[in-house]
């Protein structure tokens, strides 16, 4: 009883997982589509992860990656489930992944790969087109609180949010990103004004001590000359 009730459980949870991918390769699928069929990987980034879609066109692949891939899934270009054989490598820090197909696939290889801060770094080895999209509420481009580089070659806002995108890859070992919310300039600029406030209420302190301290201690020697 309590196995039957295990296997319940890990079969709605492959589903589930499953269900999810395929939303997710749908969406992007269409997003693609909007941005003129970019012929690139987008990394689609959220708080704790990363989707990544990478277009694929052959019978096998190797990904060499810098963060452990999960639920590595392989779509054609009608959005059905395409089944392989994968093995796995660790090493010298990379994760490697040998990816075999039953024949020569047209479409999308999605995975996971775990994400943490507001910061994206990104070895690339191919030269492939690459974009990425910000999650939703965030954007970069301000020097003191974040910039992409290198610079992207085009930068654009819309309903996924802000997306940058380089269709050149070929002379860049690695791209970083350091991206925050919508509204942080605004709360920054706050920050800056209550502080220069304090600054002026201080320093307004500091000429009025200095001021009474002078009141006082010429009071002090007026009193004094008065007595000799």
């Amino acid at each position: 009883m309590y196995d039957n009730i295990l296997k319940t459980r890990a079969t709605s949870r492959k589903a589930l997982i499953l269900i999810t991918l395929a939303l997710i390769a749908l969406a992007f699928i269409s997003s693609a589509r909007s941005y003129d069929e970019f012929n690139g990987t987008v990394y689609s980034l959220g708080l704790k992860e990363v989707v990544v879609v990478q277009p694929v066109n052959a019978s096998k692949l190797n990904l060499t990656l810098s963060q452990k891939a999960e639920n590595i899934t392989l779509l054609d270009l009608c959005g059905a489930r395409v089944g392989f054989n994968s093995s796995y490598l660790f090493w010298r820090g990379d994760h490697i992944y040998s990816l075999n197909f039953d024949r020569n696939v047209t479409g999308k290889l999605i995975y996971i790969m775990p994400q943490q801060g507001q910061q994206f770094v990104l070895p690339l080895r191919d030269g492939e087109p690459v974009r990425i999209i910000l999650p939703p509420g965030y954007t970069t481009g301000n020097r003191i609180l974040g910039i992409a580089n290198p610079a992207p070659d085009d930068f654009q806002t819309g309903d996924l949010g802000s997306v940058l995108t380089w269709y050149n890859t070929s002379q860049i070992s690695y791209i970083e990103v350091n991206y925050y919310k919508n509204n942080a300039l605004q709360a920054l600029t706050k920050i800056f004004a209550i502080m220069a406030l304090a600054a002026i209420v201080l320093l307004a302190e500091y000429y009025y001590s200095i001021r009474k301290l002078r009141s006082i201690r010429k009071d002090v020697e007026e009193n004094a000359r008065h007595k000799i």
